[in-house]
């Protein structure tokens, strides 16, 4: 399943002396302990972090990334494949660098950007078979993501993190979540621990109605 996972890095844009535009910024940026902002708040007591080397077989692969405006495939900005779009990770996350197309979207977008309108970033990603690492600490749920495959970064108007601003996870996201910890709960715990997932399950159902 394809999820979406928003951050507010900075966006910057750059225009070369032969004329090239140039949109760059974080589509998604790891885990640190020390920064709450760097972990995405699903419901009370259940946190999703993306950790250091989430990326590194998506990139050694070479997978077939686009960069897009809001996620819309309406709205190509570049393509790994073509050249116009690199993706490369550092100690604050995965970097994109896009070399925006002469349409009116981008030239829109840029503009949007300089003026400071549009300033987050996301992607868009599954979690692979093995992926991930569930961690239960104090009442909290972690679920840290270790391996993804990409399918887009984009900029986009309403990003979700704190290290973000606010934003929404659709009801399907939450529900592939909960998921998610409830098939590594029964592989990893006896069925008297389980008590406290029903009731944080309870909890995720009830939110999910709103």
């Amino acid at each position: 399943m394809t999820k979406i996972f928003p951050n507010q890095q900075p966006v910057t844009v750059e225009t070369r002396q032969d004329g090239t535009t140039t949109i760059s910024g974080y589509a998604a940026v790891f885990h640190r302990a020390e920064d709450p902002g760097t972990q995405f708040q699903l419901m009370d007591n259940y946190y999703e972090r993306i950790q250091p080397g989430a990326f590194d077989r998506a990139l050694a692969e070479l997978q077939d990334v686009r960069a897009l405006f809001n996620h819309d495939p309406n709205h190509v900005l570049g393509r790994t494949k073509s050249g116009t779009l690199r993706l490369s990770t550092d100690s604050t996350g995965l970097r994109y660098d896009v070399d925006l197309p002469n349409t009116q979207t981008a030239k829109d977008l840029a503009e949007s950007v300089n003026r400071g309108d549009v300033s987050g970033s996301s992607f868009a990603f599954s979690v692979n078979s093995s992926g991930q690492e569930i961690e239960r600490s104090e009442g909290q749920t972690y679920r840290n993501i270790t391996d993804a495959n990409l399918f887009d970064v984009s900029v986009v108007t309403y990003p979700a993190y704190e290290s973000a601003t606010s934003g929404m996870r659709s009801k399907e996201n939450l529900e592939e979540a909960k998921q998610a910890v409830s098939d590594w709960e029964k592989e990893h715990f006896a069925e008297s621990d389980r008590v406290k997932i029903r009731l944080a399950q309870i909890k995720l159902d009830a939110n999910c109605d709103l």
